[in-house]
């Protein structure tokens, strides 16, 4: 299961690269009721396009213990990404989110992790997709508004 958050879902919507998300999460991607209210809100004020997210399952908390990490988690995050986390934890699940706060927290909690780079990462690495359209992906998720550590990922590739 690897559960997605809405700032990942959002860079690929807005750059139209939701296939290569789909692409790298085959029949495990996996998302929470709140990740979706957050997706459709930013559709319904036009700030993300309408998208076809039926090849995600959707998945809710789960008893006590989910109930109650998630409580605790939305002290610090937003519903979408406290929800995914709690999750993960829980389960024992992978985490993709670019929320830096989300990212500390899954680090603390021993949460395998990535987000919108290690996707396009893993896709160049698996030859799914090419160097030069993750590139052309990375900068059409930085026009969007994407703050990201690196403008190519040209040189992640070489430390690997």
């Amino acid at each position: 299961m690897i559960l997605m958050d809405n700032t990942v879902l959002s860079n690929f919507a807005l750059a139209g690269l939701l296939d290569l998300l789909r692409s790298f999460a085959g029949n495990k991607g996996v998302t929470t009721d709140h990740v979706l209210a957050e997706f459709s809100r930013g559709v319904e004020m036009g700030v993300l396009p309408e998208s076809n997210l039926t090849w995600l399952r959707v998945v809710q908390l789960e008893g006590r213990s989910e109930e109650a990490l998630f409580r605790s988690l939305r002290k610090e995050l937003d519903i979408g990404e406290a929800s995914c986390l709690a999750i993960a934890i829980a389960r024992e699940s992978d985490f993709l989110t670019d929320d830096r706060d989300a990212r500390a927290i899954a680090r603390r909690e021993g949460v395998r992790l990535s987000g919108s780079i290690g996707v396009l990462l893993s896709l160049v690495q698996s030859r799914q997709i090419d160097l030069k359209r993750a590139n052309h992906a990375l900068n059409d998720f930085i026009c969007h508004g994407y703050y990201s550590p690196v403008k190519s990922l040209d040189p992640l590739l070489r430390a690997k």
